[in-house]
């Protein structure tokens, strides 16, 4: 008898369902950080606990993350902005057919930097006129962005880092990066500051979402609306927003 109340205390208090995620090895100021966890990062954990399941976060290149995230190798996607393209990579939270803004998990601003004072790449938030190729990161939907305003685009970097450098070089005409990267980038780079120049108007805002393997969703449904919810709700606490005001 002992045995059998052993085996269902055991039973009842078993470790929760650990989420395999995986994100950016690139770092994205301060949504996600090679070093430590990002914003990102700590909402997911609050949401998680929210939702009684534990997670662990795996850096690795974007596009390997999108490919094992679409075989089921990881759970989920953290920070995707949505492409019809990705619905075969993975689930967003939706709604009426669209993802669900109230349920992202952060929204950003692309911005676009050139040399200073270069007239030949131009922006209005409206038409952009560019004398060259624009720089982007590999795998980053912003791309689509761009080649829709019809710009040249050239994909040949996994860093934000290298990008700027081939800008200062000449061997780009701009760079298209998150906002709070390249301002990160800029501040940390005195002698960069003094020749790179981000333009006023975003070139985009996009929502970034947690996208859930296909595999995940279909055999705990529940717990997918569950965390996406915890998302919303953690997002709405003053405890959250404490949070983020104080992060450096």
């Amino acid at each position: 008898l002992a045995v059998v109340l052993l085996l269902l205390s055991c039973a009842g208090h078993a470790a929760p369902l650990t989420l395999q995620l995986c994100q950016s090895n690139e770092g994205d100021y301060p949504w996600t950080l090679a070093d430590r966890p990002g914003l990102n990062n700590l909402l997911i954990e609050r949401a998680a606990r929210r939702s009684n399941v534990a997670v662990r976060f795996h850096p690795m290149p974007w596009a390997r993350c999108l490919f094992k995230t679409s075989t089921g190798e990881m759970d989920g996607v953290v920070a995707a902005s949505f492409s019809t393209q990705r619905l075969r990579i993975g689930i967003y939270p939706m709604r009426d057919g669209l993802p669900d803004a109230g349920r992202r998990l952060m929204r950003n601003q692309y911005l676009l930097y050139r040399r200073k004072g270069d007239a030949g790449v131009q922006w209005d938030g409206r038409t952009l006129h560019i004398d060259g190729m624009v720089g982007v990161q590999t795998g980053y939907s912003i791309a689509t962005t761009l080649r829709e305003l019809g710009a040249p685009v050239q994909q040949s970097q996994r860093l934000s880092g290298p990008l700027l450098a081939d800008l200062q070089a000449g061997t780009l005409a701009a760079v298209a990066l998150t906002a709070g990267e390249g301002m990160r980038l800029l501040a940390d780079d005195a002698g960069l500051a003094g020749r790179i120049e981000a333009m006023p108007l975003p070139l985009a805002e996009k929502d970034f979402y947690l996208v859930l393997s296909r595999q995940l969703h279909g055999g705990h449904p529940g717990l997918a609306e569950r965390l996406w919810q915890s998302l919303r709700q953690e997002q709405g606490t003053a405890e959250w927003q404490a949070e983020v005001a104080r992060f450096r």
